[in-house]
């Protein structure tokens, strides 16, 4: 059962990079979200944000994501072609997003990536792999070893892969998951999952100077990736993936369109991505493509790896302005971000 409630000019909220505090918030308690929402300069009446919230569970959404677009919008969209105004690209119109059971906060924002635009984002799991790609010129890669606990064998893995990764200057490596080894062993970032985020000391890691990738599949998601304001935020999946098993409705380029255009930070595109979809989704504008099949199960990854970054770099840069032709959406005509997930999941 889901709970929402509005509590006018309470405590001050835990600690985060931008918020202020007293401040209204709204209380959401869910199986999948247990929360604070308040916006810099209080919430909209009670009545009007209850209403958005059941507009927006109308058109689909689920309560947390109807929570923070009734936020988000404090004017109801024309039903049945929902536009993302101007102000949807401003960081002050998402909501921050406090969770009540979570690791200690960052009080600053991560640092910006060294290279914010790197193209292909190869994301493996073997040190052979990895090794390959960095020669090959990633300017940024994953080192993803999935396990249900840190092992020795991972330990060490994570302590080689930053070592290579020094004498390639120009990659950005990013450890996922194991963000207490990568701070040992001196990685230049961490790649965190939603979960991961409410239980990783955020300070601990913000202190050390490390840059930090978030994964996001939703309304809500997003704003928690805000929240604690990241040098990254992934969307997707983009299109059915193989890669892992996860609820969520492929997303498609006219949602990536809009994170692209609602996210201050860069936006990485996931899930899905081959050289058939590439060209959609270099021309959404973001800063990159991560990609795990097409490179890994390639006969020679290194290879496939530098043909692609090289269809990438040769693609014409997205033309962003809001009087961009009708064939370039302008801000204005980008469609808010459509649901990922559906509500009997």
């Amino acid at each position: 059962m889901t709970s929402i409630t509005i509590e006018r000019s309470v405590a001050s909220r835990p600690s985060s990079t931008t918020s202020s505090s007293p401040c209204d918030v709204l209380r959401i308690v869910s199986s999948r979200l247990s929360a604070d929402l308040h916006l810099n300069g209080g919430l909209p009446a009670d009545s009007l944000v209850m209403s958005r919230i059941a507009y927006w569970r109308g058109q689909g959404y689920v309560a947390e994501d109807a929570s923070v677009l009734a936020l988000m919008y404090p004017n109801e969209p024309d039903v049945t072609t929902p536009i993302a105004p101007p102000v949807a690209t401003s960081l002050a119109q998402f909501p921050y997003l406090h969770d009540h059971t979570s690791g200690l906060r960052n009080t600053a924002p991560f640092p910006a990536l060294m290279d914010p635009t790197p193209g292909i984002y190869p994301i493996v799991d073997q040190l052979s792999d990895l090794e390959a790609l960095m020669a090959a010129g990633a300017r940024i890669i994953q080192l993803r070893i999935k396990s249900d606990r840190l092992t020795p064998d991972i330990e060490r893995a994570v302590h080689q892969a930053v070592a290579l990764s020094h004498h390639h200057p120009q990659c950005q490596l990013f450890i996922n998951d194991y963000w207490q080894t990568a701070i040992e062993a001196g990685a230049y970032g961490v790649h965190l999952g939603q979960e991961d985020l409410l239980t990783a000391d955020l300070q601990a890691l913000q202190t050390t100077g490390i840059r930090l990738g978030v994964s996001s599949h939703a309304f809500w998601e997003v704003a928690r990736a805000i929240t604690v304001a990241p040098s990254y935020v992934a969307c997707g999946p983009l299109f059915p993936t193989r890669a892992k098993k996860m609820p969520w409705i492929a997303q498609g380029i006219d949602n990536l369109h809009y994170w692209v255009r609602a996210i201050p930070y860069p936006v990485i595109g996931i899930g899905g991505v081959h050289d058939g979809n590439l060209r959609e989704i270099h021309d959404t504008g973001c800063a990159s493509a991560s990609i795990i099949a097409a490179i890994v199960s390639a006969a020679n990854p290194a290879k496939e790896f530098q043909r692609l970054q090289q269809l990438w770099a040769a693609y014409p840069k997205p033309f962003m302005s809001s009087t961009a032709t009708s064939k370039q959406p302008s801000i204005e005509s980008v469609p808010i971000a459509k649901p990922t997930l559906n509500e009997l999941l």
